[in-house]
């Protein structure tokens, strides 16, 4: 609330400080009619993004946010965020489980105040009133706006975060990287827009392909990620892990290289569901594959399903790998979990795991060969009491 106050705020003083005149408001109503034709033509797209999705994402609009604040009085550009983002409710989220107006409004009020920073900052700069007049010394100043618009923007809303979550960590205050790339493209497309709507807002038309390009790329890039990605630990699925190694066992075979398999498996991880619940168990599940990005890269990393782990490591020797190994299992053995070790309470369940190792082509010539003596090597590391490392070598 405290947000929406301030944006309202800043809007009344900007409005005091600098009355729009009709030919502001006429300019307003053109960018608006853009901002919303723009929406309306990528509806579809976003609708499908957001009901695919029930994490925040970039949706576009500040294309036309940033260029109504380098075009417009703050408390016109204010009125556009309002409108395209009052459109964007009614016509893409309204009925999409998990969105709550009161979201979009902090979003809206977040905007509004990046909006008015920004704006600001490119007055001070001398960057507005946009001509076409403008020389490459105003270059560095655009990407300076850019700037500051995205850094209060995630300024804004990772303190929201921090505030109403408990897991701080610094992608979830921030978002991902992807994101923050995508964000930061939409912003610069919005210097374009403005500068194009000061040359001759006919120009403008030519920024409603890109814009539509980029609509359909985010949301494919969604599917790509759900059908590759396991969600509870951010790995690669089974399938889209198979397709990976066989792809790279390929390319080993060709260059007469050597590659390794791990298969983990978490020791006794049905005691952790029963003994702290489901939502813990997965909490370590995704623990534990944060240790084998660290360790092997997000790349090369999966998940079986269930408590069952695998990692491809290329172009390593036996004792290398089973090196490897050896330091994946103390990392795991590491791992603290909420709600699963907390001694003040009397809560404490290790977790660690059994590993198999074996190495292409030394043990099979093919993926499911490997696979096979990995698997066997991880049932020798049960048997032999669990928290273990055996490593498959080949007999000669």
């Amino acid at each position: 609330m405290f947000i929406e106050l301030a944006a309202i705020a800043a809007v009344g003083i900007s409005a005091a400080l600098d009355p729009p005149t009709r030919a502001d408001f006429r300019a307003c109503l053109f960018v608006m009619a853009f901002g919303l034709i723009a929406a309306e033509a990528a509806r579809s797209v976003e609708r499908r993004r957001r009901r695919f999705a029930d994490t925040p994402h970039v949706n576009f609009s500040s294309v036309w946010t940033l260029a109504g604040a380098l075009l417009l009085p703050p408390a016109l550009a204010a009125v556009l965020a309002v409108v395209l983002y009052v459109h964007l409710w009614l016509r893409c989220s309204r009925d999409v489980a998990g969105t709550f107006a009161s979201r979009f409004a902090f979003n809206a009020a977040n905007v509004i105040l990046s909006c008015q920073v920004a704006g600001w900052f490119a007055q001070r700069m001398q960057l507005v009133p946009m001509t076409h007049e403008s020389d490459f010394a105003d270059a560095p100043v655009c990407v300076a706006v850019v700037v500051v618009y995205f850094a209060v923007n995630s300024l804004i809303a990772a303190v929201a975060i921090a505030i109403v979550r408990s897991d701080r960590t610094l992608t979830r205050l921030l978002g991902e990287f992807n994101e923050n790339v995508l964000e930061l493209a939409t912003l610069f497309m919005g210097v374009a827009t403005a500068i194009l709507l000061s040359v001759h807002p006919a120009l403008v038309m030519v920024i409603f392909v890109p814009l539509y390009g980029l609509h359909r790329s985010a949301l494919i890039k969604q599917f790509e990620h759900a059908a590759t990605i396991d969600p509870k630990t951010g790995l690669l699925n089974s399938l889209a892990w198979h397709a990976l190694a066989k792809a790279e066992l390929a390319r080993a075979r060709r260059n007469s290289a050597r590659i390794g398999i791990l298969m983990i498996d978490l020791d006794h991880f049905r005691r952790i569901n029963n003994n702290f619940g489901h939502l813990a168990g997965d909490r370590a599940l995704r623990a534990v594959g944060q240790v084998l990005q660290d360790i092997a890269g997000e790349d090369y990393c999966g998940r079986f399903g269930g408590e069952e782990f695998v990692v491809l490591v290329p172009g390593v020797t036996p004792d290398e790998l089973e090196g490897l190994a050896n330091r994946t299992r103390e990392a795991i053995l590491k791992v603290r979990v909420d709600g699963v070790h907390d001694q003040a309470a009397g809560l404490h369940q290790p977790v660690s795991a059994s590993i198999g190792a074996a190495v292409f082509p030394d043990v099979g010539a093919s993926l499911e060969e490997v696979l096979l003596a990995a698997d066997l090597a991880l049932y020798a590391a049960k048997d032999s009491g669990r928290n273990q490392v055996r490593m498959m070598r080949s007999e000669t």
